[in-house]
């Protein structure tokens, strides 16, 4: 195996974990909703990052336990294989078709990855030059929102600094947002947030609790990762909830430790939407707050396939008034996040590429030679006419 090949396979051994882990979370999510409990914000957002770093850390396990078995580390019958799995089932009974099909099935994955790394023509060539267009794509779209985002920044008028951390003034930005260069963090603010010193102080309270979470360094993360992930849906589903989890974490964050009036904040959320929406119908392609890299207070861009910024608004205002949500101990959500854990080492394990020449293989494809060989014969014995 070469190790473009390789490198392929880990590619695609990390969609497919990406795609269960969304399953289980939103499986998760929606039961703890049927149950009427309703977890802490912070501790939802903490679980999604920690187990997206898991899911990229996944194939680096999958293989250390793969040597611990091949060196006889780890007893064989500990062995965790889905195309094994299925290779008992057939031989056992289990599953009723022509060895011949199941053993095309089993190989599927192998020959789709091998007719795009060798460019074979038709679907090969398709989906190779599908990958590397929309990796091109997306990439440059990176790079442009990157350099859109340092040029608003640089236009920005220097007001406060604390440390690594700088408030900038705008007359462009829509909406306060964060953002962070390779040494300091920045908080945006528009200009004319200067004449309401209550909604200022809001506004830098919930923006510095951003960079207190980390939500800038996780967006950036998630947006260099998109060129990779641009065609797998799971990717948008998982990356859609970390907006939503992070905007929902922060207003609950200031309004526990900053002891803020619940009221003000959601005007002050309000107004803030209301004057994006102005400044939006006055600004034809300029330069956009939200940008990539940069966290916002509150969207006032329309998007494709998402809820609309009145829809997150009103979520929002919403999940501020609610006051039963549960807190649990660290002990408890370790213990709660470990069957999540297992489901994605174990699916990072069961697809693996298994053993050419284990002996349940070597017995399929003695079935697969029996039946050609008696397809062969049953040629040979028809009748001529």
């Amino acid at each position: 195996m070469t190790p473009v090949s390789q490198v392929f396979d880990v590619y695609i051994d990390l969609n497919i974990t990406l795609a269960i882990a969304t399953l289980v979370w939103v499986s998760a999510k929606l039961m703890m909703a049927r149950f009427g409990n309703k977890l802490d914000f912070p501790v939802q957002l903490g679980l999604l990052n920690g187990l997206f770093a898991i899911i990229l850390l996944s194939p680096i396990a999958a293989a250390a336990y793969q040597y611990m078995l091949s060196q006889q580390m780890v007893p064989a019958i500990l062995s965790v294989n889905l195309a094994d799995y299925a290779v008992s089932q057939y031989l056992r009974g289990g599953i009723a078709i022509p060895a011949e099909d199941f053993q095309a099935l089993l190989g599927f994955r192998a020959r789709l990855s091998e007719s795009v790394l060798t460019l074979a023509p038709g679907v090969g060539t398709g989906l190779a030059l599908g990958l590397l267009a929309g990796f091109a794509w997306f990439s440059g779209k990176l790079v442009t929102s990157f350099v859109r985002l340092y040029r608003m920044l640089a236009t920005c008028h220097d007001w406060r600094r604390n440390g690594r951390v700088r408030l900038l003034l705008s007359d462009h930005a829509l909406v306060p947002f964060s953002a962070r260069g390779l040494l300091n963090h920045y908080v945006v603010i528009p200009s004319d947030l200067l004449g309401e010193p209550e909604d200022l102080k809001l506004v830098v309270k919930h923006e510095l609790q951003h960079l207190r979470q980390g939500d800038v360094a996780w967006e950036i993360g998630l947006e260099l990762l998109r060129p990779l992930f641009f065609w797998n849906p799971f990717f948008y589903v998982w990356k859609s909830e970390v907006e939503r989890l992070r905007e929902l974490a922060c207003d609950q964050r200031v309004a526990e430790k900053a002891h803020v009036d619940l009221r003000s904040y959601c005007m002050c959320l309000l107004r803030a939407a209301q004057a994006g929406l102005r400044k939006r119908g006055h600004q034809t392609g300029g330069d956009r707050s939200n940008g990539i890299a940069a966290v916002a207070l509150l969207e006032v861009q329309d998007r494709l396939l998402r809820r609309s910024p009145g829809q997150k608004l009103r979520r929002r205002v919403e999940a501020l008034l609610e006051t039963n949500r549960i807190r649990p101990h660290r002990g408890m959500t370790l213990l709660a996040v470990l069957p999540m854990i297992a489901v994605i080492f174990l699916t990072a394990l069961a697809i693996q590429k298994p053993s050419d020449w284990s002996q349940d293989r070597l017995m399929l494809s003695a079935i697969v030679n029996l039946e050609r060989l008696e397809t062969i014969n049953s040629f040979g014995q028809q009748p001529l006419r």
